[in-house]
């Protein structure tokens, strides 16, 4: 009886070990992350894939492919007619050549694409840092300084909406006074991850109204943003229905509404000088049943109170920093 215990033992082990060993097996099978933006434009997400490859060349090739060609719910972070030229392997890390186009991206559009390009390629065995180049040249920021090579732990956060570059901003915010019910500025200071546009994060803090009891809501706290894009000094951000709810107190006057969005952007956000509003992506309806929103808004102070602080300047330039080391190559 106990030979025939000691003979089904290793097969008993061997049933043991089998969930272990699957375990493995699928964790092996999980693969890379690749790395895209949300339709927002605003942050990253992630997709599971199980490169065919098994070279270092076939590998860099198939990853590149899919950064190029993401997901129907999302989208690539290689816009405006930018590619991968080429890549250089050291010893511990990757130089990866881009085209020209790079420089045309927008600070957040360019922000996204360095977090995605190091996370992405970073899981290739061997490779803990990268270094972007631009026509062969190193990248560098817009102080002129040159941004060196980077690995996975300077980003974190990328799937929830921060990487590890966080940007301090000073808001003007626009609300409307209790006691005499026109426009007053709200200053507040927070910090902000990179990966969010500043349009959007105004439009956010607006909507979730006013710290002072001396200032009411525009919006109610149920407006969702949709969608921010700036082009050419114009910010056109797109709202849910729920921007033409008015808030549970005395009446607003549209106008009033509307321009307190306006000036929060427009005083905070350097690069605007106009607002286009869209309500569930339609630009041509009226806001409230009262202003029609088929052109783009300017900055208009008129309606604010004369004792607001719009004159007040402790305005300042928001900033972002990225440390690394050089990268070491052969």
């Amino acid at each position: 009886m106990r030979k025939k215990y000691f003979r089904l033992l290793p097969l008993i082990l061997l049933f043991l070990l089998l969930p272990g060993c699957r375990q493995e097996q699928n964790e092996k099978e999980a693969g890379y992350k690749i790395y895209y933006v949300d339709a927002d434009g605003i942050r990253l997400q992630e997709d599971s894939y199980v490169p065919k490859a098994k070279t270092f060349e076939e590998i860099m090739d198939e990853l590149a492919g899919q950064l190029a060609d993401p997901p129907s719910e999302y989208v690539s972070v290689l816009k405006d007619g930018v590619k991968i030229k080429g890549y250089t392997r050291g010893i511990d890390a990757l130089r990866i050549d881009f085209s020209k186009e790079y420089y045309s991206l927008t600070n957040i559009e360019e922000v996204l694409l360095r977090a995605a390009v190091v996370k992405t390629f970073s899981q290739i065995p061997g490779v803990m840092k990268v270094m972007i180049t631009v026509g062969g040249q190193q990248l560098v920021d817009t102080d002129g300084q040159a941004v060196a090579a980077m690995d996975a732990d300077d980003f974190i956060n990328t799937k929830g909406g921060g990487i590890n570059s966080y940007q301090n901003a000073v808001l003007s915010l626009y609300f409307v006074s209790r006691q005499t019910g026109r426009l007053e500025r709200e200053t507040r200071f927070l910090h902000y991850s990179s990966n969010m546009v500043l349009e959007n994060v105004v439009a956010e803090q607006l909507i979730k109204g006013p710290d002072s009891k001396e200032l009411r809501p525009v919006f109610v706290d149920t407006v969702k943003v949709l969608g921010v894009q700036v082009q050419d000094g114009v910010c056109t951000i797109d709202l849910d229905q729920a921007v033409n709810t008015e808030p549970p107190e005395d009446a607003i006057d549209a106008e009033t509404a509307l321009y307190a969005l306006v000036n929060s952007i427009c005083d905070t956000c350097d690069e605007v000088s106009g607002v286009r509003i869209r309500i569930n992506g339609v630009g041509n309806v009226l806001f409230r049943d009262k202003v029609s929103l088929d052109h783009v808004f300017e900055m208009n102070l008129e309606n604010t109170a004369k004792n607001s602080n719009v004159t007040d300047n402790t305005k300042e330039e928001p900033s972002s920093s990225d440390d690394g080391e050089d990268a070491k190559e052969e």
